[in-house]
Parts: C-alpha cells; structure tokens; sequence
C-alpha cells in the first residue's frame, strides 16, 4: 500500500462488510468501524468516491488498513476459491552420502483451486495455538492457510509452524483500488502477488513421484559412470607411473649423486676436493691482484657463495676471480655484461660436473620447450623429477647469474636488463 488513508473503505453492517455505496447515505448507514466499532457515517458526495468515517469520533488510524484486510477474507469466504501461488518441488536423491546427491525440481504453476470450506481466523490444528487469516480445506482434504498482507507479512515463527501456508500481497496496490470492491476482489482472488512461506501439497504428486524415480534410476548410471572415470583415471596414473620410472632411470645415480652432494657432508667433501685442485690458482691470484688483496686477506667479492657454486670444476674464487677480471677489473665503467658469452667462457675454460651437465641439459632442455624455444618466460621443472630435485638442479648460466646478482650489492655491478649488467667502479 503506498500511503496510509483516514478515509475507511468499507463499514461493518449485521457483521459483514459493506460498501458505503451499497448503504443508506450518513449515520443511517447503521455501519461500525471494522477496527474500533465506532458508529460511522457514509460519505457519498459526487466528486470523491464514497467512504466511510467516524460519525463525530477521533478518526481511527488503522481502520483502512483492518477495513481491507477484513473485506479481503470476506471475499475468499464468499467466492471459496483462489489462485494459489506457483510452487516448484525441489527433490534431492542420496548417491553415496548426504553430501553427495542429484536433484531435481517440478514446477506447478498458479492455479486457480475450489475450497470445500473456509472459516475466518480459526485456530490451526498445528501445534503452537497459531490462527491463520483463512483456515480452508481443499477437495482433497489438504489443510489450506492464506494470510493477507495490506502493511505486515506473515512473522518468522507462524510461517515456520504452519504448513501449506500462503500469503497474498495487497502491500503494493494503490489505495483508490483496495477501496474499490471489485478491484479488490480481483486482487485478493487473482492478480495480487502471493507466495508460499510452506508447502506440501504437492510432495507426493504424480509429477513429482515421477521425477523421484527418474533420479533414483539414475543413481546406479552416475556410479557406473563414475567407477569408469576413476579405473580410467587409475589407468593413466599407473601409465604416467611407468613413463616417469623409465624417465628417471637414465638420470637415476645423477639423481643420487646430486642429493648426495646437497648434504652437508657432500659440500665440504665437494669445496676441499675443489680447493685443492685449485691450490696452484689461488696461490697465483694474490699476486696477480695486490690491489685487491692489499689487505693481506680474500676479498669478499672474490669468495661468494651460491647456490650450485661447485658445479663447475675450479673452486669457486678461481671462477669469480675469472668473472671478476674479464668483466669488471680490466673494462670502463658502463661496460654491459652478458650472462650468456661469460657463461659460455667459464664453460670452456674451467669445464662443468659430467653428471651435474646432463642433469643442467635436461634442466634446460625444459626451459626452452618446442612451444618456447627463443626465450624462457618462466622457469619450468622436469616433469619426472620431484620438486625438490628440480629445485636442486642448476644451470651454469644461473650460477653465474647468481654471482652477478651479488655483484650488484657489493655496488661492482647494475643490472641493466634479465640478461645483461652494467659495471659500475
């Protein structure tokens, strides 16, 4: 209802509601207020359609609204039939669990129905004392419990207690039509919205058993269907099991050196092995770099440790020192350096681990796959290998990446681009 009116739109007469065109003109109307039984007048003057008031009274401000909501079950009672809302049955089959299921749903649409009987506010035969605006019965006997809403709807307790309980929305229509009988009568009868709040009477229903036992039948269909997808499934895993074996298996003693080595006891074995190898190298390096060594100790820059520093086959400060002098101590500043010709340089010169080699290729192979074979975007792992061999497995262009990367926070060097450097002293 848009605005509440003082006007009121029907009287109490012999206790029915009536029109108050339909009764003598002023107090002769012999009409009561619906609301406050206060005697009332009929108003029926030629410019305003006729209304009610209260003859010399306060005017009563819920008389429209109880006015309506009164004359609205009259009209069901007088006319026992209505238009029940449309109802769709919603139908949900187990297949394993209660949280695995298939569903479905069968709509009945509005329907216009018969009502054997029908009673003003009777007291329902739920439990809870609850009395419903129109208690009825329908042919078949079912319980039927219509409420009218003109300003408030059904309240959370009622609507959960009753079933089969609908209600019919006169909250939206103006006020000139609910004062109107026959608008009203279609209204309540027909047009005005209406929902149900509960509902069962159509849960055992033809339709409805019809599509419990279509989903039943399908119950059996689903697990069959899904007994295939997981023996296929198991199938493919036991045949991606037999490819990542028979993968492995040409890189298995790499595989086990490469952990081996990663320990702790690895490392130390890997530096002293390296360092004397090496002993001649770095005793040279001092005397080929006094001003580095002014100190009479190993520059820092010279000696970094990084990850995979023991993949080439020098100690680590003889392949620094070498990055060190071709790419920072005997260039200008701005000179830019290349990961990948320094790379290639410390490659040929110093040689790479056999073993740690073919692990790099497979490694890079990965990187530059067919699909991206010019530049790798981002970094990929050996589908056969787990993630923490991937993770072990380094490439000597990232080794030597690394070193850089420390460069640039000793402030020897700037990283110019992904690839490049820019010396910096």
């Amino acid at each position: 209802m848009k605005k509440r009116s003082l006007k009121i739109p029907f009287g109490s007469l012999d206790g029915r509601l009536v029109a108050p065109e339909n009764v003598a003109r002023g107090r002769d109307c012999n009409c009561l207020c619906p609301n406050c039984d206060w005697p009332l007048i009929a108003n029926q003057g030629g410019q305003t359609r006729p209304y009610f008031s209260h003859d010399r009274g306060p005017e009563c401000v819920g008389g429209f609204e109880t006015a309506v909501h009164k004359m609205a079950k009259q009209i069901i009672l007088d006319h026992l039939t209505v238009v029940l809302p449309a109802h769709s049955v919603e139908i949900t089959v187990p297949v394993t669990s209660e949280d695995d299921v298939l569903t479905g749903s069968v709509l009945y649409p509005e329907r216009l129905v018969q009502l054997v009987s029908a009673v003003s506010e009777k007291q329902a035969e739920e439990p809870g004392r609850w009395i419903p605006d129109v208690p009825a019965t329908l042919k078949n006997n079912a319980k039927l419990y219509i409420e009218i809403k003109v300003t408030h709807g059904v309240e959370q307790p009622k609507a959960e207690a009753l079933d089969n309980l609908m209600e019919i929305d006169l909250g939206d229509w103006e006020i000139d039509a609910l004062a109107d009988t026959e608008v009203l009568e279609r209204a309540v009868l027909r047009m005005a919205a209406r929902c149900w709040y509960r509902c069962s009477l159509y849960s055992n229903l033809k339709k409805v058993r019809q599509k419990q036992a279509e989903l039943e039948a399908k119950v059996s269909e689903v697990l069959d269907r899904r007994r295939r997808r997981e023996d296929k499934e198991r199938d493919a895993a036991r045949e991606h099991q037999r490819q990542r074996e028979a993968a492995r298996a040409n890189y298995q003693q790499d595989l086990k050196k490469l952990i081996e080595l990663n320990t702790v006891a690895g490392q130390e074995a890997r530096e002293k092995l390296l360092a004397a190898n090496s002993s001649k190298l770095l005793l040279d390096i001092p005397q080929r770099f006094p001003r580095e060594f002014a100190n009479g100790s190993w520059p820092k820059y010279l000696s970094v440790r990084v990850a995979g520093d023991w993949l080439f086959n020098i100690d680590r400060r003889v392949w620094q020192t070498y990055i060190y002098e071709r790419a920072i101590a005997d260039v200008p500043k701005g000179h830019q350096v290349s990961v990948k010709p320094l790379t290639d340089s410390i490659v040929r010169r110093f040689g790479v681990v056999d073993w740690a080699k073919r692990l790099s290729d497979l490694k890079l192979e990965t990187l530059f796959a067919t699909s991206n074979r010019k530049t790798p975007v981002t970094e990929k792992n050996v589908w056969f290998l787990t993630s923490e061999e991937n993770a072990l497995i380094r490439t000597p262009s990232s080794v030597v990446r690394s070193y850089l990367d420390a460069l640039v926070a000793f402030g020897l060097l700037k990283r110019a681009s992904p690839h490049t450097y820019q010396v910096e002293i």
